[in-house]
């Protein structure tokens, strides 16, 4: 497990394209399900600038982070060359088949404009947590008297409903009160957040709280200084994978405990 460093690393400053720190052996992870999940969070020491990170999850549903770098900004930039970068790794690792699969991201437009020149014939889901927000600041502050927790609970039903024709009774429902919503639900791109129109495999992810997950697992780490804290995720990374497996050394079903768990609620349901 190490870092790739691309470019110079400049001690004292912070400064564009810095380095990638690709976790090698781990890139096999996406073996049994291609869906990543790209996102950015601020640093917090003196020089600032961003992390950027591509996580997924792990046979048991946990954090596996696959690569992350440091840099001045969150833009377009830096967000096309971190995928480049992402990219070139995969490809060292035999990952050619990317129209298999799924990021998952925020609707940065950085992210946005990267994936399609990068990773063109790809999937991109948006966050269905991150759109809901939006459509309350959005939509619904032209509209004060609606209940936002009712509305906000149909807007989900947009996006979980399974075939075209509940789709659009849902968002015709949404239209007639709220006039103001079509415009944003046109350029939201539902073909990228609605179950009934999204062409890839999300396999039933509907959010990026994994994302959620590795910004708390660095919030320590983003109040120290640069080279400390890219060595303290290192070791964070070391130490998590150590636990893991050791954890892993005792199994003795053929499923991890999340996806045995899943089965035993669902056999129990169906037997009820």
């Amino acid at each position: 497990m190490g870092g790739d460093c691309s470019t110079k690393c400049d001690l004292q400053y912070l400064v564009p394209h810095q380095n990638i720190y690709v976790m090698g052996v781990l890139l096999v992870n996406l073996d049994h399900a291609p869906l990543v999940f790209l996102d950015g969070t601020h640093i917090k020491n003196k020089y600032k600038g961003c992390i950027l990170v591509v996580v997924a999850k792990d046979a048991n549903d946990d954090l596996f982070i696959l690569a992350y770098s440091v840099i001045d900004a969150e833009n377009d930039d830096n967000w096309g060359w971190f995928c480049f970068q992402l990219k070139s790794a995969l490809l060292s690792h035999r990952f050619i088949g990317f129209h298999e699969f799924t990021f998952f991201s925020d609707r940065h437009p950085g992210i946005i404009k990267a994936i399609q020149l990068v990773f063109p014939g790809s999937h991109h889901a948006y966050c269905l947590r991150h759109l809901v927000d939006n459509f309350v600041k959005q939509v619904m502050q032209s509209y004060p008297l609606h209940n936002k927790k009712y509305w906000s609970s149909i807007f989900k039903k947009v996006a979980y409903a399974l075939s075209r024709q509940e789709f659009q009774e849902h968002i015709n429902n949404i239209i007639r009160s709220m006039p103001l919503a079509k415009d944003f639900i046109v350029s939201s791109c539902p073909e990228s957040w609605a179950n009934a129109c999204f062409l890839g495999n999300q396999w039933g992810v509907m959010n990026n709280n994994i994302v959620e997950s590795w910004n708390n697992w660095v919030k320590t780490a983003r109040f120290l200084p640069i080279v400390p804290m890219v060595d303290h995720i290192r070791i964070q990374i070391m130490d998590m994978m150590h636990r893991r497996r050791e954890a892993t050394m005792g199994m003795v079903k053929r499923l991890s405990p999340s996806k045995e768990n899943a089965l035993a609620k669902t056999y129990a349901e169906f037997v009820a």
